[in-house]
């Protein structure tokens, strides 16, 4: 009876430990503010320089193919917002402290508002200009959420290729965003085939230039551009669905989306490429005024409540899929036999009107009710998809890996012949004489392929080479690295 009750103890303590992993809060942390993962030009023509917050872990131990990776996105309607929000902040860290490697990242931000005087004189009601969400067209709100898109696909890539600074596993990708945050997120994580591509991200006619009320307001603001008058008008093609920031050869994987409060300009869910749909964490209270909770215009409700204080609705809006519309949609693919993602979607009660959540802050329908139990359960559900490492251990049943590397000594990059091997995915480990990893990356080997590159650290001196294949073949060798 004795060993028995021994054994369920740790049969549970295990199970324990097992679920804690990824979601409990063990580790000290490191933040580092204002890396630039490149530029990219805005709506208007002007070249940005893009930034985010990065934070890691300073005292765990990474797993050998690297740290998970988790990109936190803010809102601000694709006009405003900063990395520097709290929300975004406290994603990124507490993230850090379950142990990954994490950032808050900024975007291109800005869209054309229209030729016409549409004006309200109460403007800042919930804290949303409302003057300056009246855009040129719908296409603009479409081309704002794909910029986002290919801009966090770009800081993705950024991590991919500084693996060695970051150790992430790029097998293993996680995003979380807060209402236009939301919308990138979903994009970055489910708009994966051309098909899905929007209309209005394509050339379009040039745009009027915005009305002259619209200057101080908004485009000065919020440093848009030094005026309306120095804007280039023109809508150029927003390019492929994966942006041009930070080119990759290594392949990366999404495993997970986090949806607050934010929502889906198109259809996201009907086609895919990928074998494996990321899980979506959704949370919405049905009184949001600015992401309808099923499906409506975007800003619905806080153009509703300006309508009540003698303004003309906001114009030009799209209409969205909330949190709720994307449920229904999944739910009903799902009942035809589609693939979609698995998700869990959390709401509240809340219908306290734009009246009440005006005169009552604590009852707004756009913010999450509860900041620590909303982001337990996503980081639950991004646990349960966290995809193994492949392992560097040696099945000895299998054969060595006939391996040359050239040139060695290497200055900045060698590269790596495997002798017929198969295809599929290796597991590629560069480790200084410490035994410190400094390279650690997947490489998908095709079938006919001969080598791939890879880029030894800054420091001359000796390092290893390790690689192994999923079925546990593998081969190991020594560089020298020179100046």
């Amino acid at each position: 009876m004795k060993k028995t009750t021994l054994l369920l103890i740790s049969l549970l303590f295990t199970a324990l430990v097992h679920s804690q992993k990824w979601v409990a809060q063990t580790f000290a942390i490191q933040t580092t503010v204002d890396v630039v993962y490149g530029t990219a030009p805005d709506f208007a023509g002007n070249l940005r320089t893009l930034r985010m917050d990065i934070t890691v872990p300073t005292d765990d131990t990474p797993p050998p193919c690297g740290r998970p990776l988790l990109l936190a996105i803010h809102g601000g309607a694709f006009l405003a917002g900063d990395k520097s929000e709290g929300t975004l902040q406290a994603w990124m860290k507490d993230f850090a402290k379950r142990g990954y490697t994490t950032a808050s990242v900024n975007y291109r931000l800005g869209m054309f508002q229209t030729n016409a005087e549409v004006h309200c004189n109460v403007t800042q009601l919930f804290n949303t200009p409302w003057d300056c969400s009246n855009m040129a067209d719908t296409a603009e709100w479409y081309r704002g959420a794909y910029r986002g898109m290919q801009d966090i696909r770009g800081a993705i890539r950024y991590f991919v290729n500084n693996g060695a600074t970051y150790n992430i596993d790029p097998q293993n990708v996680f995003l979380v965003g807060e209402s236009a945050g939301g919308f990138i997120a979903l994009n970055a994580a489910f708009l994966d085939t051309l098909t899905e591509k929007p209309a209005a991200a394509y050339t379009l006619a040039d745009v009027l230039p915005p009305n002259k009320i619209y200057e101080p307001a908004c485009v000065q603001q919020f440093k848009w551009d030094t005026s309306i008058a120095s804007m280039k008008l023109q809508r150029p093609d927003l390019g492929p669905i994966e942006g041009t920031l930070n080119p990759s050869g290594t392949p990366y994987s999404i495993r997970g989306a986090g949806n607050f409060y934010g929502g889906t300009l198109g259809d996201l869910f009907s086609e895919n490429t990928y074998s494996v749909p990321p899980v979506l964490y959704m949370f919405h209270q049905p009184n949001d005024l600015i992401v309808p909770f099923k499906q409506g215009r975007v800003l619905a409700g806080l153009s509703e409540c300006f309508m009540g204080l003698g303004c003309a609705s906001i114009i030009n809006r799209p209409i969205v899929n909330g949190s709720n519309g994307m449920k229904t949609q999944i739910d009903q693919l799902k009942s035809i036999g589609k693939q979609v993602p698995e998700y869990v979607f959390d709401k509240t009660n809340n219908m306290a009107d734009c009246v009440a959540q005006g005169f009552n802050p604590a009852l707004t329908g756009h913010a999450i009710d509860n900041y620590a139990l909303r982001t337990t359960t996503m980081a639950q559900l991004f646990a349960s998809r966290m995809a193994a490492c492949i392992s560097v251990t040696r099945n000895p049943q299998m054969p060595l890996l006939q391996m040359t590397v050239y040139p060695n000594p290497a200055q900045e990059m060698f590269t790596v012949g495997l002798d017929a091997p198969t295809a599929g995915t290796y597991h590629c480990m560069v480790r200084n004489w410490t035994g410190e990893i400094v390279t650690n990356r997947h490489v998908e080997w095709s079938s006919g392929q001969q080598s791939f590159e890879i880029k030894l650290p800054a420091p001359a001196g000796v390092y290893y080479l390790t690689i192994c294949s999923e079925r546990g073949a593998s081969g190991a060798m020594k560089i020298v690295k020179i100046m």
